[in-house]
């Protein structure tokens, strides 16, 4: 009985893994954030990973984009949970996380750091707004078959597991297309 519970439970790690990852990338096309290459990743621990120009430029706007990208996986995340009954990312994990660091990080550069709370509102807004396309993006990577796992385009490695599923850069904009997305693709970024 146990290794059916694995079983679900790694395809729960892999579904809000693709609905967190997709909704960084959901939410960084919208507000024009370049994305990268390499797209979209799970590997068969349920860790992801979305590629997307993340390093804002030396503008408030620049980084309020960056920081709402990156809260936005974690809500995409907690949207994915509250629709499926399963429990949502606890509090300190999500705090502790890379994404929060990041957005805290690139927030103390804001000449009003005090918006950080409207910005965590505007990514929960934009997700519940895009939540189609969200889900048709993690569909479209979890439909994907197991590859053997790739490096990164700086040699490093984003995960633990020997495979992954991957959605590229130019299928991700093909997807964001049909829902009237139009994404910036950066091939250098």
């Amino acid at each position: 009985m146990r290794q059916g519970s694995d079983l679900e439970d790694i395809a729960v790690k892999l579904d809000r893994a693709a609905h967190h990852e997709a909704g960084h990338i959901v939410i960084a096309a919208v507000q024009v954030l370049r994305l990268r290459p390499a797209g979209l990743m799970v590997d068969q621990k349920g860790k992801g990973l979305a590629c997307y120009c993340k390093q804002p430029d030396d503008s408030d706007l620049s980084r309020e984009h960056c920081i709402v990208a990156s809260l936005a996986g974690f809500k995409a995340e907690e949207r994915f949970c509250e629709e499926h009954s399963c429990p949502a990312p606890h509090w300190l994990g999500v705090i502790g996380s890379g994404d929060s660091i990041d957005a805290r990080e690139i927030s103390t550069k804001l000449s009003v750091p005090a918006i950080y709370s409207e910005l965590e509102n505007r990514s929960a807004r934009l997700v519940e707004q895009h939540w189609a396309v969200i889900t048709a993006l993690a569909a479209a990577l979890l439909a994907k078959d197991w590859e053997p796992l790739k490096p990164l385009k700086s040699g490093g490695t984003w995960a633990e597991a020997t495979a992954a599923k991957y959605l590229p850069g130019e299928e991700v904009v093909g997807i964001l297309a049909r829902y009237g997305i139009v994404a910036v693709y950066d091939p250098t970024c």
